[in-house]
């Protein structure tokens, strides 16, 4: 039986790889900071493609990767064939996971779409003592010149157009729970060249906005590969991630 969540990537599945990568210097200071060693058992709870899963096997962990859709979990399973990763059905409510398992568990771009005061009571009970938490996103730089255009083709077919949680400091919640120590932060600025092509399947993989967009999600997809008239360009990111130690 699938797993039923609120958010449901089925059709946004073969598009979803085009987005940027994380930043490999924010999650390298993420583990050096926390020290997370090669060999380490992590979870990557809404693992989708794989995206992060495939930086955190690089950096030497042993990963579960918790994703609830199907199409994303297939294409994350091809994606990493071969590779130090064990795929589970399961959500950040829900993972299915053994109790104290795992040395940290780690949400990519997915914490925003859980019911985040569950998530973390499920994510303490997976920790081990001293475990690590910690949710990121990759957000766009919407000052620059064509982020600030396409910002405006949004607007203008959604006036109250919504980013939600995944633009929204978590640190409130995190500290609410009474579950973790301190919460810190980790930002890193970095651009990354991208085909116009992969630009506008990344814009076809965001959720949020097709959600919102509703019958005007196409129209906007199509303004904005209209607006990009070269064959590629720099786009600007910044990788922001919270983090927070199991409190015992």
């Amino acid at each position: 039986m699938k797993m039923k969540t609120d958010w449901d990537y089925s059709e946004r599945a073969h598009t979803y790889d085009c987005r940027a990568d994380y930043s490999k210097k924010a999650i390298l200071n993420l583990l050096n900071t926390v020290k997370l060693y090669p060999g380490e058992k992590v979870a990557d709870i809404g693992a989708g493609t794989g995206k992060l899963t495939k930086v955190l096997i690089d950096y030497g962990l042993n990963v579960l990767a918790v994703e609830p859709n199907e199409t994303m979990r297939n294409y994350g399973m091809d994606n990493l064939t071969g590779r130090r990763v064990t795929w589970f059905e399961g959500k950040g409510e829900e993972t299915g996971l053994e109790d104290n398992s795992v040395k940290a568990v780690f949400f990519g771009s997915s914490f925003n779409v859980v019911n985040q005061p569950h998530a973390l009571v499920e994510t303490a009970r997976v920790l081990r003592a001293n475990g690590i938490f910690s949710c990121m996103w990759n957000h766009r730089d919407t000052a620059d010149v064509i982020q600030r255009e396409i910002e405006l083709i949004i607007r203008n077919e959604i006036p109250n157009y919504n980013y939600g949680s995944r633009r929204r400091d978590p640190t409130k919640i995190i500290q609410g729970s009474g579950l973790f120590e301190e919460v810190m932060k980790i930002e890193e600025t970095f651009s990354v060249k991208m085909k116009k092509t992969d630009m506008i399947k990344a814009w076809q993989s965001h959720d949020t906005l097709f959600r919102q967009a509703g019958e005007k999600f196409q129209n906007i997809i199509n303004e904005i590969s209209n607006l990009l008239t070269m064959e590629s360009y720099m786009v600007p990111y910044s990788t922001k991630m919270w983090f927070a130690i199991k409190r015992n």
